[in-house]
């Protein structure tokens, strides 16, 4: 896989989470969220394009504006999402534990997961804001609308009814 798009420090910039987080801890949900969300937002066609102009260093145009506006917010959110749901325990030789630093108060399973679900419902919003972006595009590269694979789980917002 080519380089990541994001660092701990756009996670940071993007979400609110400390910039201090050890990358050896993020790295592996910054990947998840490359390798299974970008990678089906954006197709492998154009996944492909943007992931071999960023590792050269020439993303312009449409590409950059993809890239800068969409992709890397929507990586930093589900990292984010990844990172609470999956991060809170260590697996090592010696057994799995919890991380728990001196003198703080850990979250609660419930909510742990109201945040990460927030930081998704936030990364699906964009995503799907993406995709309305994407049709006015003239990519080669673009998926044909029935291949944009898009989640719409917004189970948080509810159509006004009429009384």
């Amino acid at each position: 896989m080519s380089k990541y798009f994001i660092t701990i420090e756009d996670v940071a910039l993007l979400s609110g989470f400390d910039g201090n987080i050890d990358n050896d801890s993020i790295n592996p949900f910054i990947f998840m969220a490359q390798r299974n969300d970008i990678k089906r937002i954006l197709g492998l066609e154009l996944y492909n394009k943007i992931a071999d102009d960023f590792e050269s260093d020439t993303l312009a145009g449409d590409y950059l504006d993809i890239f800068t506006n969409y992709i890397c917010i929507i990586q930093a959110y589900y990292t984010c999402a990844y990172y609470l749901r999956l991060g809170v325990a260590k697996v090592s030789q010696n057994g799995v534990y919890l991380v728990t630093p001196e003198k703080t108060e850990q979250l609660t399973d419930d909510e742990r997961n109201k945040k990460a679900e927030m930081y998704e419902k936030l990364a699906v919003g964009l995503e799907l804001e993406f995709v309305k972006y994407l049709d006015e595009l003239n990519l080669p590269e673009r998926p044909a609308p029935s291949n944009i694979n898009a989640k719409s789980n917004f189970n948080w917002m509810r159509p006004c009814r009429n009384k």
